[in-house]
């Protein structure tokens, strides 16, 4: 915005090249100018009334299913009787903070939607389904949709709503992820030195006199001895047969045992290997 003052106004006064590329809007660009097919407050947020009301903007044809709701509700047809009664009875005290305005009906200053499951869930589809919401989880919803609406259990309509959408559930990250349960391999109490044994290889090793890979193997139950064996990473299970047999069994005998992560059927074919 731009402030005239006495220089400006002067008749001899020259503009400078920044402000002659300022336009004047006419007055009356941001004249207020309602659609009607578009329901919102009486009077710019006054209900007729006088009291202010929430200011809402709800599609013409959303509204009418909201007043088709209120009519088939004979519990909500009594309360609006209660409040357009100009005598200030029994019922009209009890419900303080409620307002009927243009047969919609108010509770501090949110329409109420009446108990119709699927006028709930079309409310739910325009506030969180839309790629415009952009599915904001169960807080963000409820923020939407509580600005303008209100029934009872919505919080929990709400979240029922959005516990059930796939798309969330497939996007909602995990900030307590299930780690699998540790089951720590019990010792053998009657052991004896490399009795169960653990393979396991370390590859991609630099490559040393033709080996590229060491092949391990720990004494598990007794001793935690562990011996290191150079072999290449290519090796299968007759290999792996021969090293052990040449390093491990020659000072030990075979194993009652084998562990290895490399699969049963890893472990059974050398297992078998070193049998013949």
């Amino acid at each position: 915005m731009i402030q005239s003052d006495a220089l400006s106004r002067w008749p001899g006064y020259n503009q400078t090249e920044e402000e002659e590329r300022i336009t004047m809007l006419p007055e009356n660009t941001f004249s207020h100018d309602p659609d009607p097919n578009y329901l919102v407050g009486d009077n710019y947020g006054y209900s007729n009334d006088g009291d202010i009301i929430q200011i809402s903007v709800i599609d013409t044809e959303l509204q009418q299913k909201i007043k088709r709701g209120l009519e088939e509700d004979q519990i909500v047809q009594q309360v609006i009787k209660g409040l357009i009664e100009k005598e200030l009875t029994p019922l009209k005290q009890k419900l303080a903070g409620w307002k009927y305005n243009d047969e919609l009906l108010l509770f501090k200053n949110q329409t109420y939607i009446p108990a119709n499951l699927e006028l709930k869930q079309e409310l739910l589809k325009l506030y969180h389904d839309l790629p415009s919401q952009g599915h904001p989880g169960i807080f963000g919803t409820m923020a939407n949709i509580q600005r303008y609406f209100w029934w009872p259990g919505m919080h929990a309509f709400v979240k029922s709503y959005v516990q059930g959408c796939a798309l969330c559930q497939q996007m909602k990250v995990n900030t307590h992820p299930l780690a699998p349960p540790l089951t720590p391999i019990k010792a053998d109490p009657y052991a004896y030195p490399f009795s169960t044994v653990t393979m396991d290889f370390i590859t991609d090793l630099p490559e040393s006199n033709g080996y590229n890979a060491l092949y391990v193997v720990v004494d598990h139950d007794l001793t935690k001895a562990i011996v290191l064996i150079p072999c290449t990473k290519t090796i299968d299970a007759i290999g792996t047969a021969r090293l052990y047999h040449d390093n491990v069994y020659r000072r030990f005998g075979l194993p009652n045992r084998i562990i290895s992560d490399r699969g049963p059927q890893f472990s059974s074919q050398v297992f078998q290997e070193m049998n013949n």
